[in-house]
């Protein structure tokens, strides 16, 4: 067996706001319910870099991936969508948590559907009601 074998995950994706905890929470309900382990991510676009509000809404955010024992990964790029594709990938995830696309949204979900179109989606609005774009020919008995 190779030692490049990925385990299994459950990636959410977070911007630099409390009300992302959300998202940490489904995460952390959906990997404890497959048994994986839950990966945080966040990506800041190199162009506009972190600032003093975004760093201390990431410290909560952190500290909310700690109390589900769950890794934090932040990186700077000016393509999110690739960048998330390309860890998602790496990591083995089988489930993407993001938040819900409000109107005008930079298409960062599209865009990642669009490069793993068999990765399941569960996006997460601001009332916590979970919304899932499931691969084509994946059934749910959700």
């Amino acid at each position: 067996m190779s030692k490049n074998c990925k385990q299994p995950c459950v990636i959410a994706c977070v911007t630099p706001q409390d009300s992302c905890i959300r998202l940490i929470e489904t995460g952390a309900r959906i990997a404890a319910e497959e048994n994986l382990p839950l990966v945080v991510m966040s990506v800041f676009r190199e162009s506009k870099g972190l600032d003093a509000n975004s760093g201390g809404a990431l410290e909560s955010l952190f500290e909310c991936a700690k109390k589900y024992n769950a890794q934090m990964n932040v990186y700077f790029n000016n393509s999110p969508a690739l960048v998330v594709a390309v860890a998602s990938k790496k990591l083995g995830a089988v489930n993407l948590v993001t938040g819900f696309p409000q109107e005008g949204s930079s298409g960062f979900i599209a865009s990642i559907h669009e490069i793993l179109p068999d990765l399941p989606i569960t996006m997460v609005d601001e009332n916590s009601n979970e919304f899932r774009m499931m691969p084509v020919g994946i059934c749910s008995n959700i």
